[in-house]
């Protein structure tokens, strides 16, 4: 076991570089092993979730490795339809890959998925899509088996709600059936729009991505082909999140510019300024502004769920009144609990939130409650005077690598040492 230990109150400067997006690689990985010969994800970073990926393929009978940041995959044929549960517990995105495996196999068999504890989930809409199209399901609660022994055919289907993770599975599903498929209520998400754009790389037919409705017509085969993912707007407003609650200056390269407006609007309003060049963005806090923010989450694009907690990270030290609405998980707010370690005042009411500054606080052991949660304790305990440890780690290592190593590299004082190792003075 490991945890990360934090001296906080320091100012960020320096360069930072955004990485190819998690929730772009993870459906892109499952899609690939739909395509024939070699395809090859370039710059993935390190992730779990990425590791756990590539055991999933791995485990069906076919190849899968990384090399120097780039994920190849190798189809190969066998009679395995089903993921190990061990490793379906390990992430949710496990669910991405039954169209994949109906493809090639006829047959798929999952354990129900495991990841953050943000809130119900259902594959509901991923299992009713796919049983539109043909398929037979027998489900109890630990176990999804489908069944298309002559393949899927294209239908209209309208999603209950804009899924990100069921639009996703029906986009990989009907690129390879037979018939046009028409989906209606999609999500909107850019990572929807970057499936769509490798999957016709490698053949498929698909128009619509980014918009409700969504068309495929279904093809026979796809090819292998090389492709680099969309950057990771979450990873980027971690860095602008950073930068607001500590002050300082960073360069961040690769910034997906055309999907961080919103935020940057939100921040702008505390002191944040940001400058756009190229690729690159210049983001540095020019005054301390008290501000008050009233936001809701939802589907893309409106404000993201994601960078909810990331928000409440970048306002630790603002002295106004953050409220926030969150419409798509109710158990999104899990680090309040973290938060008042740190001296805020937090109040959750069903899905409404409400943080102050309270007092400052000097020491506290804080504890990653999911990905997101996690991230922003590391942000918000970054921005705090004081010594602070951070344990249940696992869960932001699913979405960034070695985090320690990103806020080093801008100046902080943040280090990963192993449970059990006797500390410094300085963090006990």
């Amino acid at each position: 076991m490991e945890k990360l230990v934090v001296k906080g109150g320091k100012k960020l400067f320096g360069t930072a570089d955004v990485p190819a997006a998690k929730n772009a690689l993870l459906p892109i990985i499952a899609a690939a092993y739909m395509l024939d010969g070699e395809s090859c994800i370039k710059q993935c970073p390190q992730l779990s979730d990425i590791f756990a990926s590539r055991d999933i393929i791995n485990s069906t009978g076919s190849t899968a490795f990384i090399h120097n940041g780039d994920f190849s995959v190798i189809y190969s044929d066998s009679q395995i339809y089903e993921i190990p549960q061990e490793l379906c517990s390990t992430m949710r995105s496990s669910v991405l890959y039954l169209a994949p495996m109906l493809y090639r196999r006829g047959k798929a068999a999952i354990y129900m998925p495991g990841g953050c504890r943000i809130g119900k989930r259902p594959v509901d809409i991923h299992i009713d899509g796919l049983c539109r199209m043909g398929a037979r399901a027998e489900c109890d609660d630990e176990k999804i088996v489908l069944t298309a022994e002559d393949g899927l055919k294209g239908v209209t289907y309208k999603l209950r709600i804009p899924s990100v993770g069921a639009t996703q599975t029906l986009i990989m599903a009907a690129a390879t059936a037979k018939g046009i498929t028409v989906l209606k209520n999609c999500a909107r998400e850019p990572e929807i729009v970057d499936l769509a754009r490798f999957l016709n790389r490698a053949g498929a037919k698909i128009t619509g991505a980014g918009k409700n409705e969504i068309i495929i017509r279904g093809v026979s085969s796809l090819s292998g082909v090389e492709y680099t993912p969309v950057p990771d707007r979450i990873f980027a407003a971690t860095i602008l999140s950073a930068v607001n609650a500590c002050g300082g200056m960073c360069r961040i390269r690769n910034y997906p510019v055309e999907y961080m407006e919103y935020f940057e609007k939100i921040l702008r309003r505390t002191g944040l300024v940001s400058l756009h060049f190229s690729d690159s963005a210049f983001v540095f806090k020019a005054a301390d502004i008290a501000a008050d923010i009233n936001i809701h989450t939802g589907y893309y694009p409106a404000f993201s769920t994601d960078m909810g907690p990331l928000l409440s990270a970048a306002m630790v030290n603002n002295s106004g009144t953050l409220n926030m609405y969150e419409t798509v998980f109710e158990n999104r707010f899990s680090y309040s609990t973290e938060f008042e370690k740190l001296g805020m005042c937090c109040k959750v009411e069903g899905r409404n939130y409400i943080q102050k500054r309270k007092k400052e606080v000097y020491t506290a052991n804080l504890t990653a409650k999911d990905l997101r949660a996690g991230a922003a304790a590391v942000v918000a305990a970054l921005a705090k005077k004081g010594c602070f440890t951070i344990d249940n780690i696992g869960y932001i290592d699913r979405g960034y690598e070695k985090i320690e190593d990103v806020f080093s590299s801008l100046g902080a004082d943040i280090r990963r040492v192993s449970v059990g190792r006797q500390e410094t003075d300085e963090t006990e």
